[in-house]
């Protein structure tokens, strides 16, 4: 999982630069209990602006066409 977790970065990175930032979080840290994110053990969780995006999939266009979309709200 780590090598995707490098690769969606630089993806990201490149075509949004500073203004998104991808990390990845441990299933058993607080942040993640805390906000529920983690349900019937699916990995990878995408969340997004702090909202599950998705569970169980890691689709880098997916992505993508999300964070556009939030970019272009005003």
């Amino acid at each position: 999982m780590g090598e995707a977790v490098v690769y969606l970065k630089r993806a990201v990175r490149r075509r949004f630069g500073s203004e998104v930032t991808v990390r990845l979080v441990s299933p058993e840290s607080s942040e993640a209990k805390q906000g529920g994110w983690v349900q019937d053990g699916l990995l990878p969780v995408v969340v997004i602006d702090g909202l599950v995006f998705c569970r169980g999939r890691l689709s880098l266009k997916e992505i993508v066409r999300k964070l556009k979309e939030l970019k272009e709200q005003p």
